[in-house]
């Protein structure tokens, strides 16, 4: 069965691509959190700017990974598609710029584990989107 339902709460999903998204978006939640600790600890960054810096880093190997392995694209307007994905993450970008914010200056909340909040939070959202439109076969 290809779905993803929410039963009682819980979500859950029979969709082998669902398995490769999120070991996808894990190795890119390593590289976002590597650059964004690099930037702002070790090149002295404000945490807001590091923040850009490892989702645009994060986005474009996610882009390519998604394509060739989790949904295996075969369209050649590839551009076109790289397109479609960033816009669904541009949408994930800002909340999760608006929650660091929140959460870091407002809550006092480790930039890092604020970072670890923002991806849980977005994951199934991202997959959807990404299913239903970014990677969606063209007609």
């Amino acid at each position: 069965m290809d779905s993803a339902f929410m039963a009682g709460g819980v979500v859950m999903i029979h969709d082998q691509r669902w398995w490769r998204f999120v070991m996808v978006g894990g190795l890119c939640f390593t590289v976002n959190l590597l650059v964004l600790y690099l930037a702002t600890d070790v090149w002295g960054w404000h945490y807001l700017l590091s923040m850009l810096l490892s989702i645009a880093i994060a986005n474009t190997l996610g882009w390519f990974l998604n394509r060739v392995w989790t949904f295996v694209s075969t369209s050649t307007e590839w551009f076109a598609e790289y397109l479609r994905y960033l816009s669904v993450n541009l949408s994930s970008f800002v909340l999760s710029l608006l929650s660091m914010a929140a959460l870091v200056s407002g809550l006092g909340i480790h930039y890092l584990a604020a970072s670890a909040i923002n991806a849980v939070a977005l994951t199934m959202f991202n997959y959807l989107a990404h299913r239903g439109w970014s990677f969606a076969e063209r007609r």
